[in-house]
């Protein structure tokens, strides 16, 4: 039975395949798609050509995360974000069936830039607020665009080859000058500003090139920097990371268990099923000592490398405020607030709280974490839904993506932010839907 495959958009696509209307390319499959079964026996999938029109997107995703002062460059990355918004504009203005595929898409994460824009009404910095909320709607514009205009396969590609560069230039730098590169415990940061941006880098990498490995897509490569990225992601020491990446391949797991057939499928299950009831028999009686012993294993103490107490500060700012919070960044920006006061106990000039759900719940209060949770549950039902229709590897991509963001929101802060690489992202997972056309 053929699938939808979503592998490029607006009108025809190189090789010609009319675009359907709900999602995007329809693309005929051969017979052995016809069963998991059969479909496991697959060893090499054509994936449609990356054209030259790739090659911007290639850049901005090796060059956004990237420090400036880290590779003498300083500017780099407010350059790079700055040529993204800019295109995000011109898509806007000059592609009529992009701003069709936006609106006919009913992408409710445009209600993240609504509501951070709506924030500067209430907010202790309203021009800030503004601001950085028309730059959120500028990233999660470029995330459609790019996802409309390169479909699926091309995103999981570009996102690879664009890491896949990060991998390369951070050896390099490591090599050449080992003294920007890593920290006084030995961790690595590579050619970005902190070892947790290159431990989560590394974790996405490894979703990357385990997808397209199994798609069949130049399998010495996707091997190679698989490994390669599981090396970097061990010299950053991030722990954080470590676990979002163990997180986001395990879906992968289940999915290949499923391709291979129903009795497999069953078998595989059953034993799941029984070693989760080991380990909850387990946690309830050794849970204290377990959890202890896994942050000692982990490199992290009780506070989980002061975490908690941004929490502390984060959760005192939510009760000052908790309906509709100070507003986007205000926290930050704001001399009226206790951020100068969390540098000074930190001793670091951070800029989040390390946990997502508790920025939004400072910046917009109960009424951001009802929007952000939606958002993230409509963008997990969209994705499952098109994976649905069609099971392959690259297509389970998102699925992977966001079990991985779903550790990340909890001790980081990816999403929600005004330029960042993990939002633009998000915004390219959502399947391209478009608006009928009236006859």
């Amino acid at each position: 039975m053929a699938y939808l495959r979503d592998s490029a958009s607006f009108g025809t696509n190189d090789m010609g395949a009319p675009v359907g209307p709900h999602l995007g390319v329809y693309r005929p499959r051969p017979a052995w798609h016809s069963s998991p079964t059969a479909i496991g026996r697959r060893s090499v999938c054509a994936l449609p050509r990356l054209g030259l029109d790739a090659f911007p997107w290639i850049l901005l995703i090796l060059l956004a995360p990237v420090a400036g002062e880290q590779v003498k460059l300083p500017g780099l990355d407010k350059l790079v974000w700055l040529g993204s918004d800019l295109a995000a504009l011109a898509f806007l203005v000059l592609r009529r069936d992009l701003a069709s595929t936006l609106f006919g898409s009913r992408p409710i994460i445009l209600a993240w830039p609504a509501l951070a824009i709506a924030s500067a009404t209430w907010s202790l910095t309203p021009d800030i607020s503004a601001y950085h909320g028309l730059q959120l709607l500028a990233t999660i514009v470029a995330g459609i665009a790019l996802r409309a205009s390169m479909g699926i396969s091309g995103l999981v590609r570009i996102v690879f080859l664009g890491l896949l560069g990060g991998q390369i230039l951070s050896v390099l730098l490591g090599v050449a000058a080992p003294s920007l590169t890593r920290g006084l415990s030995g961790e690595w940061s590579g050619i970005y500003s902190h070892k947790n941006v290159l431990g989560s880098l590394m974790s996405l990498q490894l979703l990357c090139a385990a997808c397209l490995f199994l798609e069949g897509w130049h399998r010495l490569l996707t091997a190679v920097a698989f490994l390669g990225a599981l090396g970097l992601l061990a010299s950053s020491h991030s722990a954080t990371a470590l676990v979002a990446g163990a997180v986001g391949l395990a879906p992968l797991t289940a999915i290949t268990v499923w391709r291979q057939g129903s009795r497999i499928t069953g078998f595989c299950l059953g034993i799941a099923i029984a070693l989760a009831g080991v380990g909850i028999m387990v946690a309830a009686t050794y849970g204290a000592d377990l959890s202890t012993s896994l942050l000692s294993d982990l490199g992290k103490d009780t506070t989980l490398t002061g975490r908690t107490i941004l929490w502390q500060f984060g959760i005192d700012q939510f009760w000052r405020e908790p309906v509709l919070g100070i507003g986007y960044k205000a926290y930050w920006e704001s001399p009226l607030t206790t951020a100068a006061y969390l540098h000074f106990t930190t001793q670091q000039k951070v800029w989040f709280f390390h946990n997502n759900f508790i920025d939004i719940a400072v910046a917009f209060g109960v009424v951001g974490l009802v929007i952000f949770t939606g958002v993230v549950l409509d963008t997990a039902r969209r994705v499952i839904k098109h994976f649905a229709r069609s099971p392959g590897y690259v297509e389970a991509w998102p699925i992977l993506f966001l079990s991985q963001i779903g550790v990340l929101i909890c001790f980081e802060c990816p999403l929600f932010v005004n330029h960042g690489l993990h939002q633009i992202l998000l915004a390219a997972i959502l399947p391209v839907l478009r608006m009928r056309e009236r006859t």
